[in-house]
């Protein structure tokens, strides 16, 4: 029979690192472990890491800057002075509803905005409508920007 190799040392060659390298690789480590707690957000409710979270969520919505997101303010009937015209506010059980710009109405002068509301809303539709309601809108000076107008199709 052959003789047999013993080894006598079992452990493999390590190859000789440079100093200093550990410590980096230690760094790596924690700042990928860092990064993996955050985005999978894996810190237990109540520690500090969670709060700091907590906290840079909210500062980012409350310190954004609107124009990052092309926020858009709803309509608002002060808006109507800027834009001219009718919107269509869509309808409900009582019937479709318009909002009409106070100056529109103005600009028809002889006649009375009860008489102006459906020439301008005739020119505006393609069907037969019957006006059924007709609220003025005024600011806090009583002044009328606008007219909400109920319509039955």
């Amino acid at each position: 029979m052959a003789p047999s190799t013993e080894f006598n040392d079992r452990t493999l060659p390590q190859t000789a690192s440079r100093p200093g390298e550990g410590a980096l690789a230690k760094l790596w480590s924690k700042i990928k472990l860092v990064v993996t707690r955050t985005v999978f957000w894996a810190y237990e409710r109540g520690s500090w890491q969670y709060d700091l979270l907590v906290l840079a969520i909210l500062m980012f919505i409350f310190l954004s800057p609107r124009t990052w997101f092309n926020d858009r303010p709803t309509l608002q009937l002060t808006d109507l002075r800027h834009q001219q015209g009718i919107v269509d506010m869509g309808h409900g059980k009582d019937g479709w509803r318009y909002l009409i710009d106070a100056r529109l109405v103005e600009s028809f002068a002889p006649l009375k905005p009860e008489e102006a509301i459906p020439v301008i809303l005739k020119r505006r539709l393609d069907m037969p409508f019957a006006v059924k309601v007709i609220v003025p809108n005024r600011d806090k000076n009583h002044v009328v920007l606008g007219y909400t107008v109920i319509v039955a199709r």
